[in-house]
C-alpha cells in the first residue's frame, strides 16, 4: 500500500469521524426506534435486509450493504438478474449471453468462461447458494428484494463469498390474502415478454405463491456478409444469425405451511429455460495487421491496438452492433431447482434448516473468433447438479445476539469443453504431423464436496458499543478425472481420436494435482458504535477464503493444471447516518484489501489458464438515498478504487496458422511451414490493475411524481457513468474500455383506483456504445461484445387482490 493510498484512507476516516458530532447535532437523539421513522413512501424508506442471516434494518448492519426492495426494482425496469449492477457501487458485471454470469465487487471476480470454477462473489437464491456460473443469469420477476454485500462473507455464508455476495429474494407465500398481477412488456429488437404471480391462502394455516415470465427478442447484433471482392476473395457469407437474442421462460411455486404456531415449513420449485437462444459470436476489434496477417502486439504479446470494431479481412471499420463471423451460435439451457425451508421458533432460540437441490444442463456452441472462417470455434455441454444442506440455530439475549451452524455442499460436474482451430495447430502437428479443422474435446467429470461449520455473535458492550466475533472453518475434497483427446477426420482419419493426455498422465508428472483437499477459516470482527439512534460508525476485518480448482486446458503443464485456493484479508471502515428527519439516509466505507493468491485469469496465447498472484487493492464507497417529500426521490452513489496484482505469466508462447502462402516472419513470429510460431520476450504482467475495477464511478436516480387524472404521473430518470477500466487482467490496451456513462428514462402513469399502470421507457437513451465482455487473444486480435444500443419500449401492469 503506497503513502498516497494510506494518507487517502486516513484523510477518508478522518472526515467520518470529524463529522460524527455535526450528525448527531443534526438528529434528535431521543427520536425513537424505527417505528417511528417518517416513511414518505420513497427510496430513503427502511429497508430490511438478512445480510446477516436474519431480519434487520439495513442501516443497522454494521457491513457495507446496498439493498433494493421489489418495488424500486420495478421502477428501474430491472427485468434480468444482471441489470441491477447500475446502481450497486461497485458492483459489475461480465455478460456476452446467458450461457455465463461473471460479477465483479470491487473488482473481485473470476473471468475464466470454463464452466468448472466457482465465482468468488457467491450468489444466492432465496437463501441457497448457487455453486455453478452457469446457473446464475436468468429473469428477474416477481421479485421481494435484492441484496448486496460487499467484502468478504465467509463467516456466515462460506468460502467462495471472497468478494461479497448477491442475493436474490423472491416474493413468497407468507400473505394470506388473495393478490396478484398480469405484466406484458414490447420493446425493440422485437422484445417481448409476459410475466405474472398469484397467491395467497388455500385453508387456514396453507398458502401458495405461483410466478411465472416468458421472454423473446431479435438478436441486436445483426450479421453481415463480407465483400471481399477486391481482395480475390467475393463475398464471403456471414451465420446468417443475429446475436444478444432471448428465447426463455422461468416459473416458481411456493407453498407455505404452518405445521403449528412455531414451527413453518417453506416448499419451492423453480423451472427455468432457454431455447435455442441465438448466441455464441463476438465482433472483431482492436487488430493492426502486420504483414503475416496477424495483429500487432507488446512484446507480452498482449493486443495493444485501440482502432475499434473492423470488418477482420478487409479491414475497414465496422458497427459494434454488426458481426461477420461464418458460425452459428446456440444456447439450450435446463435448470431444475427443489427446496425446503423449515424454520422452528423455540422461543429462546429459532432453528432454520435449508435443503436444496439443484440440476442443470447445458448445450452451447459459438464463434470465438468473429471471423468469416474457422479460427478458433468451440463447443460446451456439461451436466451439473449440486445438493445442500444447512442447519443454523440463532438466539438473542440482552447482552448478545448469537447464531451457530453448519453447512453440507456437494456438486458434481460432467462436461466436455471443445475447442476447434489455431490454438491447437501445435498439438494437431504433434499428434498428427499435420492438420486440417482440428479439435480438441476435454472430457471430465468433477466431484466436489464441502462442509463447513461456523458462528457468529454480537456482544452488547455498552447501550451503544457492540463487538462482532465470526468464524467459520471450511473442508473441501474435490477431485477430476479429465482426458484430452485429439480429432482431426478430414486430415488423418483414425480408427479412434488420439488421447494426448489424461489427469493420470499429469500426476505422473505433478503428483496428486488431480486432487483438491483443503481446509481453511474465514472470520470477522467488527467494532461497531451507534453513535445516536441514527448514526452508526464501525470498523472490521474479515477474512475471507476460497478453494482450488482446475484449468480446463487444450494444452497446459502439469504444475499449472491445478491453481491454489486464495484468501483475503479486508479491513473495513464506514458509517450509516439518516438525516434530516431521516428523509435522506448518507452511507460510506473505506477498505483495504491484502490478496494471497489471487486466482487471476488469462487468455494469453489464446488458452485460458488460471495463476496465482497476491495483489491488494484500496477503495471507498459513498451511496445517498433523499425523499425530501412523497414527490421527490435521488439516489447517488460514487466509487473509488486503486488496485495491484503482484506479477501473472504473459503469452510466452502462441502459434497461428500460416495465413497465405509464403507469408514473411514478422515481429516475434517465425514462419515454420504452415504454422507461425510467436516466442514474446516479456514473461510476466506486473503490476497490473483488477479487471471491472475502474477508478472512479458515479451511479445517479431521479424521480418526480405528480397526480393527475384519477392517478400519478413519474418521471425516471437513472444510470451510471464509468472511469476506464480494464475487462482483463493482462491489461492490454486492447481490452482497455474507455469511460463511459450509460442513461435510463422512463415515464408512468398509475390509476389510482384499479393500481393498472403504463411505463414507456428507454435504455441507454443516449446510444452509448460500450463493451460488456471482450478477449484478448494476442496475436488474434480482440473480440467483444457489445451492450445493447438504445432500446425503448412500454410496459403495462394489472395488479389484482390484495
Amino acid at each position: 500500500m503506497s503513502m498516497r493510498s494510506v494518507k487517502r484512507v486516513l484523510l477518508f476516516t478522518a472526515c467520518i469521524a470529524g463529522a460524527t458530532p455535526m450528525l448527531a447535532q443534526a438528529q434528535d437523539a431521543g427520536s425513537g426506534d424505527d417505528a417511528q421513522t417518517p416513511q414518505t413512501g420513497g427510496i430513503a424508506d427502511t429497508i430490511i435486509v438478512t445480510a446477516n442471516k436474519r431480519s434487520e434494518n439495513l442501516q443497522k448492519v454494521p457491513i457495507s450493504v446496498s439493498a433494493f426492495s421489489g418495488e424500486q426494482v420495478a421502477r428501474l425496469g430491472i427485468t434480468d438478474t444482471t441489470q441491477v449492477t447500475q446502481q450497486i457501487p461497485a458492483l459489475r458485471v461480465n455478460a456476452w449471453s446467458p450461457n455465463l454470469t461473471i460479477f465483479s465487487l470491487r473488482g473481485i471476480s473470476q473471468n475464466n468462461f470454463t464452466d468448472n470454477l466457482e465465482a468468488p462473489v457467491a450468489v444466492y437464491q432465496d437463501n441457497a447458494y448457487i455453486g455453478s456460473m452457469n446457473a446464475i443469469s436468468g429473469q428477474l420477476f416477481d421479485i421481494k428484494r435484492v441484496e448486496v454485500l460487499r467484502g468478504p462473507q465467509g463467516t456466515l455464508f462460506g468460502r467462495n463469498a471472497t468478494g461479497g455476495l448477491i442475493h436474490y429474494l423472491s416474493e413468497d407465500a407468507s400473505a394470506d390474502y388473495f393478490n396478484g398481477y398480469a405484466k406484458g412488456e414490447y420493446g425493440r429488437f422485437n422484445d417481448r415478454s409476459l410475466e405474472g404471480a398469484i397467491g395467497g391462502q388455500m385453508t387456514e394455516g396453507l398458502r401458495f405463491r405461483a410466478a411465472a415470465r416468458i421472454e423473446k427478442a431479435d438478436g441486436y447484433i445483426k450479421s453481415r456478409d463480407t465483400d471481399a471482392t477486391a481482395l480475390g476473395f467475393g463475398v464471403i457469407p456471414g451465420s446468417g444469425q443475429d446475436l444478444g437474442g432471448k428465447d426463455g421462460w422461468s416459473a416458481r411455486l411456493n407453498i407455505q405451511a404452518d405445521l403449528s404456531p412455531d414451527v413453518t415449513l417453506s416448499l419451492w420449485y423453480k423451472h427455468a429455460e432457454d431455447n435455442s437462444v441465438d448466441t455464441g459470436g463476438y465482433v472483431f476489434e482492436n487488430c493492426v495487421y502486420l504483414d503475416n496477417g496477424f495483429c500487432d502486439t507488446g512484446p507480452d504479446g498482449v493486443s495493444n491496438a485501440q482502432n475499434g470494431v473492423i470488418n477482420g479481412i478487409t479491414g475497414d471499420p465496422a458497427s459494434p452492433w454488426e458481426h461477420f463471423g461464418e458460425r452459428a451460435g446456440r444456447l439450450d439451457r435446463v435448470m431444475n431447482s427443489y427446496q425446503a425451508q423449515l424454520d422452528w421458533d423455540f422461543g429462546g432460540a429459532q432453528l432454520t434448516s435449508i435443503t436444496n437441490y439443484l440440476e442443470m444442463h447445458k448445450f452451447y456452441i459459438e464463434d470465438g473468433d468473429a471471423l468469416p472462417f474457422v479460427i478458433v470455434n468451440v463447443d460446451t455441454d456439461l451436466t451439473f447438479n449440486q445438493f445442500s444442506q444447512e442447519l443454523r440455530l440463532a438466539g438473542e439475549t440482552d447482552a448478545l445476539n448469537w447464531q451457530v451452524g453448519a453447512y453440507y455442499l456437494n456438486m458434481e460436474y460432467d462436461g466436455n469443453h471443445a475447442v476447434t482451430g489455431a490454438p491447437i495447430y501445435d498439438l494437431a502437428i504433434a499428434g498428427n504431423g499435420g492438420f486440417s479443422v482440428p479439435t480438441v474435446n476435454q472430457l471430465y467429470k468433477i466431484k466436489s464436496k464441502n462442509w463447513s461449520i461456523f458462528a457468529q455473535g454480537d456482544i452488547h458492550l455498552t447501550d451503544q458499543l457492540s463487538l462482532t466475533l465470526g468464524g467459520r472453518y471450511s473442508k473441501d475434497n474435490k477431485s477430476i478425472d479429465y482426458v484430452n483427446v485429439l480429432s482431426d477426420p478430414t486430415f488423418a482419419p483414425q480408427p479412434d481420436p488420439i488421447v494426448l493426455f489424461t489427469d493420470q498422465d499429469l500426476v505422473a508428472v505433478a503428483p496428486g494435482v488431480n486432487e483438491e483437499h483443503y481446509g481453511d477459516w474465514a472470520a470477522r470482527v467488527s467494532l461497531n458504535y451507534q453513535a445516536t439512534p441514527d448514526t452508526l460508525l464501525f470498523a472490521s476485518w474479515n477474512r475471507g477464503i476460497k478453494g482450488g480448482n482446475w484449468s480446463l486446458s487444450s494444452n497446459i503443464a502439469p504444475q499449472d493444471f491445478r491453481h491454489d485456493p486464495e484468501t483475503l484479508n479486508s479491513f473495513e471502515a464506514g458509517f450509516k447516518t439518516s438525516l434530516m428527519d431521516r428523509t435522506l439516509r448518507l452511507n460510506g466505507t473505506v477498505f483495504h484489501y491484502i490478496y494471497d493468491d489471487y486466482q487471476a485469469f488469462s487468455l494469453a496465447g489464446g488458452v485460458p489458464h488460471v495463476f496465482n498472484s497476491d495483489a491488494h487493492a484500496t477503495g471507498a464507497e459513498l451511496e445517498a438515498f433523499w425523499s425530501p417529500s412523497d414527490r421527490f426521490d435521488a439516489v447517488l452513489g460514487a466509487t473509488w478504487e486503486t488496485s495491484s496484482v503482484d506479477s501473472i505469466p504473459a503469452t510466452d508462447v502462441q502459434f497461428g496458422p500460416e495465413l497465405f502462402p509464403g507469408a514473411p516472419d514478422s515481429q516475434y513470429c517465425t514462419n515454420l511451414g504452415g504454422l507461425f510460431r510467436c516466442d514474446f520476450p516479456q514473461k510476466t504482467i506486473e503490476g497490473a490493475e483488477l479487471p471491472n475495477a475502474p477508478k472512479f464511478s458515479l451511479n445517479y436516480l431521479l424521480r418526480y411524481n405528480v397526480d393527475i387524472a384519477s392517478g400519478n404521473i413519474a418521471a425516471q430518470v437513472d444510470g451510471v457513468w464509468y472511469d476506464d477500466q480494464y475487462l482483463e487482467v493482462t491489461n492490454g490496451l486492447g481490452s482497455l474500455q474507455k469511460a463511459h456513462n450509460v442513461t435510463n428514462a422512463s415515464l408512468s402513469y398509475t390509476h389510482d383506483q384499479t393500481g393498472i399502470s403504463v411505463t414507456g421507457w428507454g435504455r441507454n437513451v443516449f446510444d452509448k456504445a460500450y463493451r460488456a465482455y471482450a478477449l484478448n487473444l494476442g496475436i488474434l486480435g480482440v473480440t467483444s461484445i457489445y451492450a445493447p444500443p438504445a432500446t425503448y419500449g412500454v410496459t403495462v401492469k394489472v395488479p389484482f387482490g390484495g
